[in-house]
């Protein structure tokens, strides 16, 4: 997350076609259903080059997979730079805060990215995941208490889908219970900073909640230090045992706090509202599920293909390389639209049907691969099978509110349903 990189806006010696001037991910139906047009897309034209984006779009799932797995001819160093150039003003509250957030995880590439990794997941294991899953069944359980005595229609993302994730994280991080609304409050979507359009008055507003939960993380990081207790920051601090060359820099576990935190719980919520969205779409496969014919875990993959919360990931070209027969010279970028290969003919039968079950479907790429498939693929999955476990064992009936408009944020890269009207 460099939000103070610099606009460099690449060139590339690009042909322009059909699709150049026409793919437009901020247009309306595109937001309201991507796939229609990914799919017109992987058939006619399954690489181009986006004069809008400025980077060649990649449709197919094994050119998208090839493509992941390539670190040393692909970067992710642009992988969350901000799409639209910062502004005078928001820069300006960004260097106000001495905000530094160097690449770590995500955006970061070999052999530093090797580092980093190895550390940061060491203590993210099993164990520390097992120990989360009494907390979450309770939350989740809460949540649904207040559902099922409240009246009808509910919000669902509102009412569980959002909050759950949220306070997992700050559970795992070690976030005090006092500060938990403030950290929420700070915690906002990054979603429009990083892969919209914002205007420069909400570059400025979303910045300063950055610059505010940056100086938070760097705090609490020192004050973990003096006493540390049983959480994921302090596993972090101790493997560290004072010395940086044990695998990160204080500042390092202050910057990957920030990072999992400020936007860390925000595809999994997006996760959970479309899967919801997805079964009562498909009222035969809730029913299916509430009757116990389908298993939850295969219920949670289907989803995570067939509705992903990441539908793109962006890559940087380091050499000149061929994809598909298309020349693209290096410096040029890549927008992998991990949501058309998810439903790739040529790796899932049928891939338009919601089909829980389905064979080979955990090759999806909605967590990525190679060596950045996503370090916290198990909690989201452990999150999105204890909610859809609670919801619909205790909430059979559930169904949408009909005529309800569906609404999601434009954007290049993230997708999830931000209000879900249910009755019971």
């Amino acid at each position: 997350m460099r939000l103070l990189v610099e606009d460099t806006k690449l060139k590339a010696d690009a042909p322009l076609t059909a699709a150049s001037g026409m793919f437009d991910p901020f247009a309306p139906d595109y937001v309201a259903d991507p796939y229609a047009v990914l799919r017109g897309l992987r058939e006619s034209e399954p690489i181009f080059y986006s004069t809008q984006l400025q980077g060649w779009i990649v449709t197919r799932h094994e050119s998208i997979r090839s493509v992941m797995r390539d670190a040393n001819r692909f970067s992710s160093t642009i992988t969350s730079d901000p799409l639209k150039p910062m502004c005078p003003m928001a820069r300006k509250v960004l260097h106000d805060a001495s905000f530094n957030v160097p690449s770590l995880l995500v955006n970061n590439d070999p052999p530093d990215h090797t580092r980093v990794k190895s550390f940061m997941a060491a203590p993210f294991q099993l164990t520390r995941l097992k120990s989360l899953e009494p907390f979450l069944r309770e939350t989740v359980t809460a949540y649904v208490d207040q559902i099922l005595a409240g009246e009808q229609p509910v919000d669902l993302v509102k009412a569980l889908t959002w909050d759950v994730p949220a306070l997992v994280l700050f559970k795992l991080m070690g976030v005090p219970a006092e500060d938990v609304n403030l950290v929420k409050g700070w915690a906002e979507s990054r979603i429009l900073l990083t892969s919209g359009r914002p205007t420069d008055e909400e570059q400025v507003r979303l910045a300063k909640s950055a610059a505010d939960f940056y100086t938070y993380s760097v705090g609490l990081i020192a004050k973990k230090v003096k006493s540390p207790a049983d959480d994921y920051t302090s596993d972090l601090i101790r493997l560290r045992n004072g010395d940086d060359a044990n695998g990160a820099s204080l500042h390092e576990i202050a910057v990957h706090m920030f990072n999992l935190l400020f936007a860390g719980h925000e595809t999994t919520s997006s996760g959970a509202a479309n899967m919801f969205l997805s079964l009562l779409t498909h009222r035969d496969q809730w029913e299916k599920v509430c009757r116990g014919e389908v298993k939850f875990s295969e219920v949670v993959e289907e989803s995570l293909r067939f509705e992903p919360p990441i539908q793109a990931r962006r890559r940087l070209v380091r050499e000149d390389v061929e994809i598909e027969g298309h020349h693209i010279p290096a410096g040029s970028k890549l927008f992998l639209m991990v949501a058309s290969g998810n439903r790739d003919p040529e790796r899932f039968e049928n891939p338009e049907d919601f089909c829980p079950g389905r064979s080979g479907v955990t090759q999806h790429l909605t967590f990525g691969s190679g060596i950045h498939m996503c370090m916290g693929a198990p909690l989201a999955r452990q999150e999105l099978m204890v909610m859809l476990e609670e919801v619909s064992c205790r909430m059979p009936g559930l169904r949408m509110v009909e005529g309800q408009e569906l609404e999601f944020v434009p954007n290049t890269s993230f997708r999830g349903v931000r209000k879900l009207l249910v009755r019971w």
